[in-house]
């Protein structure tokens, strides 16, 4: 195995082939430079869900570099803006956007471009071996690969356009992790993927959920209605829902009097504790959205507490539905949203907490407890003490997190919550492909699949679903026919039956040519899930290289033949969405 040199960081532990790294933020100074023996090297990264690149999908582009060639990886809450902000030499700026969730105005990076957002990880191969260098930090990071001098660098810092502190002194910075293992980008994933599971997700805690629910839950979510919600509105959603199988029911935003003023509205005259116990009446446990870190300006906090707002270059950004962030790196309103929160967590009976919107805001007012030029981090900071005070207090709640669709991404953001949103659109077409890409590195039972409404046949719309982790019901049980209720419960029933063995599977998309995705557990077994649009006869199926006699099974019907398998695929026959099952015989 080629050596590699490590510098400005320090090793402090080992997880099996990872090195754990300790850093120090020194401004200007990266966190880490690593020094591989490569004179050319393929890099791998991967591309979040973003709405400034909404139609790109989450992918895994590779580049290959030679000599003199360079690429910037940015990570981070703004990461799609920063990039391009960049490479064009400009400051990144928070643009007017009426319909919010975006940060940039224009095109996202091209692919060729040498500055890309991405999570805050990345793969590098060369020479029979691949580098793997990942973080637990959830702020503005750059990771940047160069190959000069017959050498290929990884170079990691924070942008100096967020991180330019006015204080010299020397901060404790974040955990990074770095491998070197055999092989190439699949044994790379495979190994971060591997760190993942054993170091750094946590299975939350059901014990507070009526029945006996496993992890990851099938979850209702009234987000299908938008706020056009009541109480009597979501009991209807209820018993819709827990008829079909949902074992948790999470009312979206629509309750609040406002974003920041975190009590029921007029239309839940009732409550949200008494919604709790209706909920746990019905089985289910009991959940509610938040944008902790955002604010309407009309909200008591803004007007009472203008100070506590974020400010960002003169400005007090408009961010989703034309909020403002509360600057988290602040002290007072750091200890405020928490104290709100303990407050909604006891107050109304949460076992599931769904957290939204811009929660690490950038800000450098000099009025605040933070440093001017490291606004961003101390939020950052804040951000995981909040989060991780909640897992402390409540062991029995969970977090899944919904951060403007999977932003940010990184090892600290995993490390905070037990599930997060693959992707922001709800469609079958895009799931399919945001749970492959997130595959490659993370736990399905991690990645929480959102279902809307799409024009699709209700199999070739549910069948994807029941491959990944919590499966999030997001439409409205109203306009749902005989058979979309008798197809969800089925694929519900499915989707109990391998939540266990699918926690640990890899994943792949065994076709290109319709939505699929295929689940292998550690010991072989096969899921199949593939949505069809219009009429096919059939379809071949790519399976990996699978050879040998398995047992096949039509999860709809509970058919089962022996099938035997050469290596060269399986071909079934046409229809609207397959769930089919392979299980080596004994």
């Amino acid at each position: 195995m080629t050596d590699f040199g490590i510098a400005h960081a320090t090793v402090d532990d080992h997880v099996g082939p990872f090195l754990r790294l300790a850093t120090r933020l020194t401004s200007s100074a990266p966190l880490v430079e690593i020094e591989l023996e490569a004179d050319e090297a393929v890099v791998e990264w991967l591309h979040p869900f973003s709405w400034d690149a909404a139609d790109r999908g989450v992918v895994t582009p590779t580049r290959r570099l030679v000599e003199g060639d360079l690429i910037c990886l940015h990570a981070g809450p703004y990461g799609t803006a920063d990039a391009v902000a960049h490479r064009n030499g400009e400051p990144m700026l928070f643009p007017d956007i009426k319909e919010g969730h975006r940060y940039l105005e224009g095109a996202a990076p091209g692919p060729d471009d040498d500055h890309q957002d991405a999570a805050a990880w990345t793969l590098v191969e060369f020479a029979g071996q691949c580098a793997v260098l990942a973080w637990e930090y959830s702020g503005s990071l750059t990771i940047e690969v160069t190959v000069r001098d017959g050498r290929t660098i990884l170079a990691s810092r924070l942008p100096a356009d967020t991180f330019h502190p006015t204080d010299s002194e020397d901060l404790e910075g974040p955990v990074g992790w770095v491998a070197l293992v055999p092989g190439g980008l699949d044994k790379g994933a495979a190994a971060l993927r591997s760190l993942v599971i054993d170091e750094v997700v946590t299975a939350p805690d059901l014990g507070g959920m009526p029945g006996d629910p496993e992890f990851p839950c099938v979850v209702a979510n009234s987000w299908g209605v938008q706020e056009n919600t009541s109480t009597e509105r979501i009991i209807a959603m209820m018993d819709a829902t827990a008829a079909i199988g949902a074992e948790v029911f999470v009312v979206d935003k629509g309750w609040e009097r406002s974003v920041g003023d975190w009590h029921a509205n007029d239309r839940f005259a009732s409550g949200m504790r008494w919604l709790s116990d209706e909920a746990r009446s019905r089985g289910m446990g009991f959940g509610v959205w938040c944008g902790f870190g955002n604010a309407d300006p009309d909200s008591p906090v803004a007007l009472d507490h203008p100070e506590w707002l974020a400010s960002w270059r003169g400005m007090t950004p408009k961010l989703s539905f034309g909020n403002h962030a509360l600057c988290l790196g602040h002290d007072p309103a750091r200890d405020w949203i928490l104290d709100e929160l303990r407050r909604m967590v006891d107050e109304f009976g949460l076992t599931w907490f769904l957290h939204d919107f811009e929660s690490i805001a950038r800000c450098d007012r000099d009025d605040h407890t933070h440093d001017p030029g490291a606004g961003e981090h101390a939020a950052e900071r804040a951000w995981h003490h909040i989060l991780r005070t909640l897992q402390t207090e409540f062991p029995q709640l969970v977090l899944e997190n919904c951060w403007n669709g999977v932003r940010p991404l990184d090892l600290a953001m995993v490390r905070s919550h037990h599930t997060t949103i693959t992707e922001d659109h709800c469609r079958t077409h895009w799931n399919s492909l945001a749970k492959v890409g997130l595959g490659r590195y993370l736990p399905l039972d991690w990645q929480s699949a959102y279902m809307g409404a799409d024009k699709l046949s209700p199999r070739a719309r549910i069948a994807p679903y029941v491959i990944g982790g919590p499966w999030v019901l997001m439409d409205d049980p109203e306009t749902w026919s005989d058979e979309t209720r008798d197809t969800m419960a089925q694929a519900a029933a499915a989707f109990k039956r391998w939540r266990g063995p699918l926690r640990t599977a890899t994943v792949r998309r065994p076709t290109v040519d319709f939505d699929s995705v295929q689940a292998t557990t550690e010991d072989g077994c096969v899921l199949l899930a593939v949505s069809l649009r219009g009429e096919v006869d059939e379809v071949h199926v790519a399976l990996g290289g699978l050879e040998g006699n398995y047992v096949l099974c039509d999860e709809w019907t509970g058919e089962t033949h022996p099938t035997t398998l050469d290596g060269k695929g399986l071909t079934l026959p046409g229809g609207d969405g397959l769930l089919v099952s392979l299980t080596p015989e004994s």
